[in-house]
């Protein structure tokens, strides 16, 4: 049977339960999901009113600082900021927390508080306010940096490096100038001549990135 329940309540049945139990999708685990056990807990003692307490209004304000971030633009994260939020026109557009859930949605309120736990119990970031952009966005020039990491995917390979003070950047594919020579592998330093095509903020750590296309490796001079 339909039927709402506070969504300040919800939020405090389960933060209780995963803090004690842990997170348990719908996918993995059925009828003993986090969602559904919670559900079971608001029928058999609904509270008269809204909870709230400090740690419920500090989820909650996380929840709709998360909802407001666009960090994420896939198909499950619209689906949550729907559910639980309603979009308020009226300057400055946001988005703000419903008052109430239903029942069949507390799967989405169960994965965005369990995102907030998770974030509490990650160990601190690095601080990245130091970072800066590498070179102006279109504007073509010569770069010398760093290749820190590669990662493959199935069709294509991400590219990740870092110039002498730190700042980093990222491309796809690229060219050598000389293709009898060696081509860069993680660790090595070269000269590269690109283009500074995007510079973003980092959705995982916050820090700043500048995606650069065109690329062509004029000089590798190896790792150091």
């Amino acid at each position: 049977m339909k039927k709402e329940f506070y969504l300040s309540t919800a939020v405090y049945k389960l933060d209780e339960l995963i803090k004690l139990v842990g997170y348990k999708p719908k996918s993995k685990f059925g009828g003993e999901c986090t969602a559904l056990v919670v559900e079971q807990q608001l029928r058999e003692c609904e509270a008269p009113k809204a909870i709230l307490n400090v740690r419920i209004n500090e989820i909650l304000k996380k929840i709709e600082k998360e909802l407001n971030s666009n960090n994420s633009d896939s198909e499950f994260f619209r689906n949550c900021r729907d559910v639980v939020a309603n979009h308020v026109i009226t300057p400055p557009s946001s988005w703000k927390l419903k008052p109430k859930i239903w029942n069949y949605q507390l799967g989405f309120l169960a994965s965005l508080v369990n995102n907030v736990i998770k974030e509490e119990k990650a160990p601190p970031k690095e601080n990245l306010s130091h970072l800066g952009w590498i070179g102006n966005t279109g504007k073509r020039g010569n770069f010398f940096v760093k290749m820190t990491e590669k990662l493959e995917k199935d069709d294509y390979i991400i590219h990740k490096v870092v110039d002498k003070t730190g700042n980093r950047g990222w491309f796809y594919n690229y060219k050598m100038k000389d293709p009898t020579r060696m081509n860069p592998k993680i660790g090595d330093c070269f000269l590269m001549t690109a283009t500074p095509s995007r510079q973003e903020i980092s959705k995982y750590d916050g820090g700043k990135h500048t995606y650069f296309n065109r690329i062509t490796v004029l000089e590798n001079k190896g790792s150091e």
